[in-house]
């Protein structure tokens, strides 16, 4: 009492000391800590993972976009060369760059000039020399030229071109000012730049001056335009050569961004900064007909919408663990009570109030409290960083989720000491609620209320959506919050529901006086009887984040494998490589890869049709199928191309072509009569056209010289790159299955259900949680039945036995009954999994058989694990203490 004069109720031991009895009680320290650990995780993961998600969809879309591109790019038009003014517009532009950007890559480009005969690009940049394959001559002034057009003009290093000039200049009376050609020596023969499968960005901003342009790459309309070869130079060499022969000249200077890895918000002050560097030189510039490009702000717009409209799925999902997280402080301040009973009735004899003692409560669990913050934010940081889209997040994301983990902290310590405030009322002789009324409650089957919401909001949910932020940045598909909401609803109605029917299940089987086989059933049959609510209880907690765990892994298996079987029907096969001339097949890429002719715009009767010249022997081998396009295989049809059946040539065709006779024509080749069979489907569909497979024979000589030749292959896109470059291919577009939806609308419903995913499944430690808050709570029973049995003879194995039957058929038949949730939820929606169902093959289903099979594997283990750690305490309880009731 004099303590309480002088400081107060903080200034008593039991309050002074509280921060340090939790240590007497580690496992629940441990049980606290990570309860609030999976309370702040998903609170703090929030921000990370949307930052993560703007990140990565910027880098999937800036992935196949030129370095330069992405910065700054100002282009002056093709003029007369005048070095002071070119020197000029290099100073301005210098003056004008913004931050972020790195060093400037000048470039001066001829298009179009004559070399004797022929006409052909030259460009003139410094450095260029590190980035070409030298095969012959030395440095020194003068051209490069690629090796083709060196071999194909007998030309070699030492030997001179003669350059026609194209500027027009006109004397003061008005005649026209005519030069002469110009002979420049060729020092060099380099490695043509077309035979690389892929361009280095020091070369990418002007690729189009040796790939040309899309058009001209994939046999379009356009495609009969040639592709000029390209003639380099260092820009000094250039200049000479540009004043010497004169020939007009643009200049490009490029600033690409000082670093690629930028998160969304970084892009977003890079594009504003860019944009603002090109209005400044509009005012500055000696030409008013330059251009200033940049593909930045778009994609950084992009990038910004996925993070903000994702916040309406990931956020809700967030808020469930939070409140999945919190419910479990709840039930640790309830067993606080529980435990320190003895302790809190004496407090409360002392005067006590239940709302000092809720104090309490906060006060002793804080340390494990803060502890579970600390490990919450960390595990968020790392969730993000492992599995999430990307490891890049912002500066701003880290700071939101840090006050995210703060808050998260400050509302577990709250909810544990109001929880065990209220528990503590009757201890304290505060009036309690009508225990009638609260039986009553407990009794109705109010879970059947989520049940009926569930069916309501999916009938009432509406369907997927598209959200637009204007025509610059397009739309993105948002996932309907049914396919999230309902399923979770469903799964904590039916668990709730299977907990109360086990309940009352158990209690009625155990209430049997059947004699039992052995002392481990008679002895588990009893004491199932006596605590089946915990038993029951135990399982329901380890069901329901199983279940969602497993049923976010399933979403997410079947959304990925959904987008790419349609990706690679759509493209072919794994990697469709279009070769800029013929090509044969490399041997590293031997039975694998099938050749293949492509023809668009032939004529099948009277409709248009994409034709596929292909090697019967090995398209259906590489090119992608799945059974259930049609009820004939892609193997069963082509094999019909190599044993036509009399009266035409044996072809296959996509719907809406029909089975039977049908003539195809071509240009001015003779038209062909084929046998054609019909299937549901083909791969590589282009514009909606249906599709032809003939045998490459079947080609006439015009439609032969004009298909595009491209290699179907299978496998790894890295290794085949290496195998095609290695093997010399001249290579116009190197397409990857897996890229086509990259950089679309699509991919971001990908990254909610992989973050449901990922945070069920760290969520699940709440089975583990309450594992430990069940085996507190009968510890002391469990000693005393052990103490108890064992002088009425039982031997110490057998109690062994019961404690792994006890333990291990709570957790394992939750597990199970979570798996089976997890499933059938998955079963019952697979066709709203499906992002785009108008494409072919439809739903994949894809359930994640490895983790079902680790997450029962873990729980099993963890059961005997803590069985044999619990038997082994047990084993060390003296029985003078027990029978003293002396914890």
């Amino acid at each position: 009492m004099r303590g309480m004069a002088r400081g107060g109720w903080l200034s008593l031991a039991p309050w002074r000391r509280a921060p340090l009895l939790l240590l007497r009680r580690p496992s629940v320290a441990v049980a606290i800590a990570v309860a609030t650990a999976v309370a702040v995780l998903p609170a703090a993961a929030g921000p990370l993972f949307l930052s993560s998600a703007g990140s990565a969809t910027l880098r999937a879309r800036t992935a196949a976009v030129c370095p330069a591109a992405l910065g700054s790019q100002v282009i002056a038009p093709e003029r007369a060369v005048d070095p002071a003014v070119l020197a000029a517009a290099v100073t301005q532009e210098a003056q004008a760059a913004a931050d972020g950007l790195g060093d400037p890559a000048v470039t001066l480009v001829s298009a179009q000039v004559a070399v004797g005969d022929n006409r052909v690009n030259i460009a003139g940049r410094s450095g260029f020399e590190g980035h070409v394959q030298r095969i012959a001559g030395g440095p020194g002034h003068g051209l490069w030229l690629p090796d083709r057009f060196a071999a194909e003009h007998g030309l070699r290093p030492g030997d001179t071109l003669t350059i026609s000039p194209n500027v027009e200049a006109w004397t003061a009376d008005g005649r026209r000012q005519v030069w002469q050609p110009t002979a420049v020596p060729v020092v060099a023969i380099y490695r043509d730049l077309r035979d690389r499968s892929g361009d280095d960005p020091f070369w990418c901003g002007i690729s189009t001056l040796y790939r040309g342009d899309p058009a001209q790459q994939a046999g379009g309309l356009g495609s009969d335009v040639p592709v000029l070869d390209l003639l380099l130079a260092d820009r000094a060499t250039m200049l000479a050569v540009a004043s010497g022969a004169h020939i007009q000249t643009a200049q490009r200077i490029e600033r690409a961004p000082a670093t690629i890895d930028l998160t969304a918000s970084e892009a977003t002050r890079l594009a504003a900064g860019i944009t603002a560097m090109h209005d400044r030189l509009r005012t500055t510039a000696y030409d008013g007909r330059i251009l200033y490009r940049t593909a930045l702000p778009p994609l950084a717009g992009r990038a910004a919408l996925v993070e903000r409209e994702l916040r309406g799925t990931v956020l809700p999902i967030s808020a469930g663990g939070l409140l999945v997280g919190l419910s479990v402080v709840m039930a640790a301040g309830a067993f606080w009570v529980r435990r320190r009973e003895r302790e809190l009735v004496v407090l409360a004899t002392f005067g006590a109030t239940a709302r000092w003692l809720g104090v309490k409560a906060a006060l002793e669990a804080l340390p494990a409290l803060a502890a579970g913050a600390a490990g919450g934010w960390a595990l968020a940081r790392l969730l993000v960083t492992q599995v999430g889209p990307s490891s890049d997040v912002s500066g701003a994301a880290l700071a939101q989720s840090l006050t995210a983990a703060v808050s998260g902290f400050l509302v577990a310590t709250a909810v544990l000491g109001v929880t065990a405030g209220v528990a503590c009322r009757p201890l304290t002789g505060a009036p309690s609620p009508e225990a009638r009324a609260r039986r009553r409650l407990a009794a109705a089957p109010w879970e059947l209320l989520l049940l009926a919401a569930a069916a309501g909001y999916w009938s009432t949910g509406g369907d997927r959506s598209m959200v637009r932020l204007g025509s610059q940045y397009g739309t993105m598909v948002q996932i309907p919050a049914k396919l999230l909401v309902v399923p979770m609803l469903a799964i904590l109605c039916l668990c709730v529901l299977g907990a109360r029917l086990a309940t009352a299940a158990v209690r009625r089987r155990t209430r049997t006086t059947t004699a039992a086989r052995s002392a481990v059933r008679l002895l588990y049959r009893r004491r199932l009887r006596h605590s089946a609510a915990a038993a029951v209880t135990l399982a329901l907690i380890t069901a329901v984040p199983v279940a969602v765990a497993v049923y976010g892994a399933t979403a997410t298996g079947t959304v990925s494998a959904t987008l790419a079987a349609q990706a690679r029907l759509g493209a072919g096969s794994d990697v469709v490589i279009t070769l800029a001339e013929p090509g044969a097949v490399p041997a590293a890429l031997a039975g694998r890869a099938t050749p293949v002719l492509r023809l668009d715009y032939v004529q099948l009767d009277d409709q248009q049709v994409s034709l596929l010249a292909v090697d019967p022997a090995t398209f259906a081998r590489d090119a992608y199928w799945d059974d259930r396009l049609d009820d004939t295989t892609l193997a069963e049809a082509t094999r019909a191309l190599r044993a036509p059946p009399g009266g035409g040539l044996a072809a296959v065709a996509s719907a809406p072509v029909p089975d039977g006779a049908a003539t195809m024509t071509f240009g001015g080749d003779a038209p062909v009569e084929l046998d054609v069979t019909s299937l549901a489907a083909l791969p590589a569909p282009r514009g909606g056209y249906p599709v032809l497979l003939v045998d490459r024979a079947a080609l006439g000589e015009e439609a032969l010289a004009r298909a595009v030749p491209q290699l179907w292959v299978r496998g790894d896109p890295a290794p085949i790159r290496a195998a095609v470059d290695a093997a010399g291919l001249r290579v116009a577009v190197f397409s990857v299955a897996d890229d086509r939806h990259a950089s679309t609308f699509y991919q971001p419903v990908t990254y909610t259900f992989a973050y449901l995913s990922a945070l069920s499944l760290l969520t699940a430690t709440v089975a583990m949680v309450g594992f430990l808050l069940y085996l507190e709570s009968r510890l002391r029973v469990l000693r005393r039945g052990y103490v108890m049995l064992r002088l009425m003879g039982l031997r110490s194995a057998v109690q062994g036995w019961l404690l792994l039957a006890e333990f291990a058929g709570s957790l394992v038949a939750g597990c199970a009954a979570g798996l089976g949730l997890a499933v059938t939820a998955a079963v019952t929606v697979r066709d709203q999994l499906n992002v785009d169902p108008a494409a072919a093959p439809g739903t994949v289903l894809s359930f994640p058989w490895s983790v079902m099979a680790g997450l029962l594997t873990a729980v099993s283990c963890f059961a005997v694990l803590v069985a044999a750690v619990t038997h082994w305490r047990l084993t060390r309880s003296r029985t003078s203490e027990v029978l003293r009731d002396i914890d």
